[in-house]
């Protein structure tokens, strides 16, 4: 255990003396910075960061690692935490810095826009309570999305457009990794959904009596397929909730029991199905260029960054830092 605890602390501590430094080595002061007031974090290029701002995101941070209302950090942690959260800071500072200096601007409307398709994705009452756990207005939210939007849209603009993937890459990829590119089996049914287990039992003497699976699907099914006769197309076993997976046991044409799931009764017929194979290069096109293409951008934003963050000119109050908890 003390030799556990040991590799943990010193990993932390060389986390830490790489974050400090380099931070360090982007600052192009000679002599130590000097602050006005305790309360100056750090500057980049003449910008204060404070010590409210560094709070905030702070405790924000505690929450991302778990880290409980009250617990007492060693102070191998206190400080990685504290440089990570600086670290943060200061990336987001100055790329907001190159927003300004690029003039990027978003469409009228685009953080309500977004505010409101993120709102649709919490239950009545959640989005509030999210707020109020990180003590934020929802004005104080949407300026945080505001600036996220910002930066996503400075990077599209100054570095992703100019990222493309060549044809040769592509194939190169799919001739050195073809164990990746596999058609699970498939299989392609006819489905019918209604609201009660009765209303299914009588779909499933309809069919016995020989009615057509498309023209009940058409009359009774509440699925959005139910104007198609039914028809789901071809789909990969995991690609479907879990309850439909006893579907896959059934040979062509045979009808499935009912089954049951937090949106109805369900009913099935399999109509084909298609053998596990592997994929040709064309079918296996696009997924190639889309992992391609987010690699090379991400290493093109990183080098980008790099060479930001070398440029700038980064003050540090550690002395103030210390003084953060």
């Amino acid at each position: 255990m003390r030799n556990e605890r040991f590799r943990f602390r010193m990993g932390t501590l060389g986390l830490c003396v790489l974050l400090v430094c380099s931070l360090a080595a982007c600052s192009q002061e000679k002599e130590g910075p000097q602050f006005k007031s305790p309360d100056e974090m750090a500057r980049v290029n003449g910008e204060s960061l404070n010590r409210k701002e560094l709070v905030q995101a702070l405790d924000q941070n505690k929450r991302k690692y778990r880290v409980e209302e009250g617990q007492q950090l060693s102070k191998e942690k206190l400080i990685w935490l504290r440089m990570d959260t600086l670290n943060q800071m200061i990336q987001e500072r100055i790329l907001l810095q190159e927003v300004k200096k690029e003039r990027i601007a978003l469409e009228e409307d685009a953080v309500e826009i977004e505010f409101h398709n993120i709102r649709q994705g919490y239950e009545k009452g959640a989005f509030k309570k999210i707020l109020d756990s990180q003590e934020m207005t929802e004005k104080e939210w949407k300026e945080k999305l505001k600036k996220r939007l910002l930066v996503k849209k400075l990077i599209q603009d100054v570095v992703n457009s100019g990222v493309s993937i060549k044809d040769e890459e592509l194939q190169q990829y799919f001739d050195d990794h073809q164990g990746e590119f596999q058609k699970g089996e498939q299989l392609r049914a006819l489905h019918i959904m209604v609201e009660n287990e009765d209303a299914a039992r009588d779909i499933l003497k309809l069919l016995r009596k020989g009615k057509k699976f498309e023209e009940l699907a058409r009359e009774h099914s509440l699925g959005l397929e139910s104007e198609s006769g039914g028809d789901m197309g071809y789909f990969e076993a995991g690609q479907m909730p879990e309850e439909f997976d006893e579907v896959f046991d059934l040979k062509v044409n045979k009808v499935s029991d009912i089954i049951r799931t937090p949106y109805g009764y369900h009913v099935f017929k399999v109509v084909d199905k298609k053998p596990e194979r592997k994929m040709n290069f064309e079918e296996s096109k696009d997924a190639i260029h889309k992992k391609l293409l987010r690699e090379a951008q991400e290493k093109a934003f990183q080098l980008w960054l790099l060479k930001l963050k070398e440029k700038a000119q980064i003050e540090i109050n550690y002395e103030a830092l210390e003084t953060v908890h």
